[in-house]
């Protein structure tokens, strides 16, 4: 840390002549941010249209389908236990922190860290490389929830019945199921392995089109377009969400999804990696670490109470996670109970053709196997192959996650409702409306930081140039091998990178701009000064949970090879792939795009090369105030240096 200049006015100096300058940004009637010597800033038209957007942007695909799935996977009820905990250390002091600095310092995420200190450029930086890659993938799947939502009108639904070829059932359908079959075959007609499928699949391509021009729709106009939209895209999935709770639980089989979901099994929270899955949850479900909570809060009047905006959309978040939890697992259970009741249908017809073993029929699968082996026989055998074990435990206990879970799991579901296609319809547009809302705001990330930059360019040219360039690239998740990819973007690109980005932001934040000025800022902004466990968290708790959640992380990805479930369409199953080498490249190289660009700004900082001034115009203006305190044109900057 460099040593301060001689004759340096105090830190409460300088931020009173900064606060001046702050201050000469008014709010007009409009809500606009209104200046005589600087551009106004756009504004939202109000603050419900901000929440709404703050919100949609928050709940994601993460809540449907990511966090029923870790409950389930961790312990049911007891993950509970680590996830609120981690909100508590983590979420609420980060999306506050987050929020604070967009409003306070007006600027999108790289000017604000360049604000704070130049040498923090690079965090701006790897948020903005982040939110790029998510949204390139995220695309993708909104695309396959459209071409989903396209075939739900018509009746019965594709995915009701096995096609037919040559007067017989497609094998690859029989031997797997209807909703496999569409999805990998009709929808994904996805390759075995990586490495083998680079033909286009031009259904995927129309859709991944149709969807980079809805987000230009949506975004075009800048936020007041795009918070308009977000009244909808936010509304609706929760209005959607309750018409399936409520069915769910009429449902026969749903009681028992709900209290599988929630039975605790308190030995899995010896488990770190119980820890370091909730604290990853915390991060993708509040968007932390992607530069868009700041960018939204950059176009909030600088006197807005951004305290109770974090407190109430951290604490939404969390509880839609869990109702939309609890309505997934009510489907889920009857799913179950439906299949497990065609199974003992099935075995109940099998007795009856083999009236000899009839005498087994009351005795449990294992039994009959176990008694049946002591004597083997050819018809023995024809009958045990034939013989299935059903369960309804065993049919809960069947892993589905991300895409498993809403374009096979839950497609199986609906097709038992009456009325099948007018809920996949429901559904399906309820996941386009999460997906969009979402994407909205990851991309705001990048359309703020250029903009803020002063590049002369129009918005609509810009979000033009983003999502034709983002399309092209994207075209790589349209290949028949492109869900493979789409998984490693997925798996790899985000979690190290949010986990490092969230580390510098509370550090930089606490001992860099400094605590006691942070707190001074809140006070201005809120009228309420934070109390101890913001203090706290900042400065201890919330530095340390990530240090241990980064280095857990990184002994995670090397604690076994990267691998990968290939479909065989032999067997209608998947296969344990192991990546090629360019592959394990490939999750190198999207583990460190993002974080590679703190140490590389950094640099060229020191160097002279890079020019904060582009990103944060207003360093020329505290570099005349430094001259008028100091009478020197070789004054430190005004911020503290590292």
């Amino acid at each position: 840390m460099m040593s301060p200049a001689p004759n340096l006015p105090a830190e409460d100096e300088l931020c009173e002549k900064e606060e001046k300058v702050d201050d000469s940004y008014e709010v007009d009637g409009s809500g606009e941010i209104s200046s005589s010597d600087k551009e106004a800033r756009p504004a939202w038209d109000n603050k419900v249209q901000y929440m709404m957007a703050a919100l949609g942007f928050a709940v994601g695909l993460g809540n449907v389908w990511r966090f029923p799935y870790l409950c389930k996977k961790n312990g049911g009820g007891a993950f509970l236990i680590p996830y609120i905990v981690m909100l508590l250390i983590e979420g609420y002091p980060l999306y506050y922190l987050e929020l604070a600095l967009g409003q306070k310092i007006r600027k999108g995420s790289i000017g604000v860290w360049i604000h704070i200190n130049p040498y923090l450029g690079g965090v701006g930086f790897a948020s903005n490389v982040v939110s790029l890659i998510i949204g390139l993938y995220y695309n993708m799947i909104l695309g396959w929830a459209m071409f989903y939502l396209f075939n739900s009108f018509q009746s019965p639904l594709p995915w009701a019945t096995c096609p037919t070829y040559l007067n017989s059932t497609v094998r690859e359908c029989a031997i797997s199921s209807t909703t496999n079959y569409f999805w990998y075959r009709e929808t994904l007609d996805i390759s075995h392995t990586i490495a083998d499928g680079g033909e286009q699949n031009w259904r995927m391509v129309c859709m991944l089109l149709l969807a980079w021009i809805l987000v230009y729709l949506g975004i075009n106009k800048g936020i007041k377009s795009s918070g308009k939209v977000m009244y909808f895209a936010t509304s609706f999935p929760y209005l959607v969400l309750i018409a399936f709770f409520i069915r769910g639980l009429t449902l026969d089989g749903a009681v028992e999804g709900v209290k599988y979901m929630f039975s605790p099994d308190i030995t899995r929270l010896k488990d770190a990696d119980v820890w370091r899955e909730a604290a990853t949850q915390i991060f993708f479900s509040l968007g932390l670490g992607y530069g868009s909570i700041i960018a939204y809060s950059s176009y909030n009047p600088p006197k807005n109470n951004c305290y109770k905006d974090a407190v109430f959309i951290a604490t939404a978040n969390c509880l839609t996670s869990i109702f939309a939890c609890v309505t997934v697992f009510s489907v889920l259970g009857f799913k179950a109970k439906s299949r497990t009741l065609e199974c003992l249908e099935s075995n109940r017809l099998l007795f009856k053709n083999f009236p000899e073993y009839q005498i087994f029929s009351n005795m449990t699968y294992h039994d009959i196997n176990s008694t049946l082996n002591l004597d083997p026989t050819n018809e023995t055998s024809t009958f045990l192959q034939s013989l299935k074990p059903c369960s309804m435990q065993r049919e809960l206990d069947q892993d589905v996650q991300g895409t498993g879970l809403a374009f096979i799991a839950f497609t199986e579901a609906i097709l038992k409702f009456p009325a099948a296609p007018f809920w996949s319809v429901l559904f399906f547009f309820m996941l386009l409306n999460i997906g969009m809302s979402s994407e909205f705001g990851i991309l705001q990330t990048f359309v703020t930081t250029v903009l803020d930059s002063g590049l002369k360019i129009s918005k609509s040219k810009l979000t033009a140039l983003m999502c034709v360039g983002m399309f092209v690239v994207g075209l790589l998740f349209t290949q028949r091998s492109g869900s493979y990819f789409l998984d490693i973007f997925d798996a790899y690109s985000a979690t190290l990178s949010l986990i490092t980005i969230a580390l510098f932001e509370v550090v930089a934040v606490s001992y860099v701009y400094g605590i006691k000025r942070f707190e001074k800022d809140l006070l201005e902004m809120t009228g309420v000064k934070p109390g101890l466990y913001w203090t706290i968290s900042w400065r201890f708790t919330c530095p340390l949970a990530l240090a241990a959640i980064l280095v857990a992380s990184i002994v995670g990805l090397f604690r076994k090879a990267p691998s990968y479930g290939g479909w065989n369409q032999a067997t209608g199953e998947k296969d344990l792939l192991n990546f090629p080498p360019w592959g394990l490249a490939l999750i190198v190289a999207l583990v460190l795009a993002s974080v590679a660009c703190i140490p590389i700004v950094a640099f060229l900082y020191h160097r002279g090369i890079f020019k904060p001034e582009r990103f944060d115009p207003s360093r020329k203006e505290r570099s005349k105030l430094e001259e008028e305190f100091t009478g020197t044109e070789s004054a430190q900057p005004l911020t503290r240096t590292l």
